[in-house]
């Protein structure tokens, strides 16, 4: 499988919200770059080029597609690329530099 993507992927390790073809759940991300990342769902079948709205912050929805799916992993790619800043609060190597955003106000997946 080729890597299309060009920006260098944060190894993260957070829960999010993740709607899929229009199915909510909470799913584990692993990796962060403007362009996409990959999240661990358990009991998803999730068909390529599935639309995806991914809750990264209070407020704010990446939209996006289903890439690829490897068992419980699933790579998805922005439709447009967000900013390195949100990547920076999700990095791990950044984890000094985060807001705690888990006591924020989620709203709705729709915005």
């Amino acid at each position: 499988m080729a890597d299309r993507r060009q920006e260098e992927r944060k190894l993260t390790h957070d829960d999010v919200r993740i709607s899929v073809a229009g199915v909510g759940l909470r799913c584990a991300m692993r990796n962060l770059s403007p362009s996409g990342c990959m999240v661990e769902c358990r009991d998803l079948i999730a068909e390529i080029g599935s639309p995806v709205e991914l809750a990264l912050l209070p407020g704010y929805v990446a939209r996006g597609e289903v890439a690829w799916q490897l068992g419980e992993s699933i790579g998805i790619f922005f439709l447009e690329p967000i900013s390195p800043n949100i990547v920076r609060q999700y990095a791990l190597d950044d984890w000094m530099l985060r807001g705690d955003w888990s006591l924020g106000s989620w709203g709705s997946l729709k915005s």
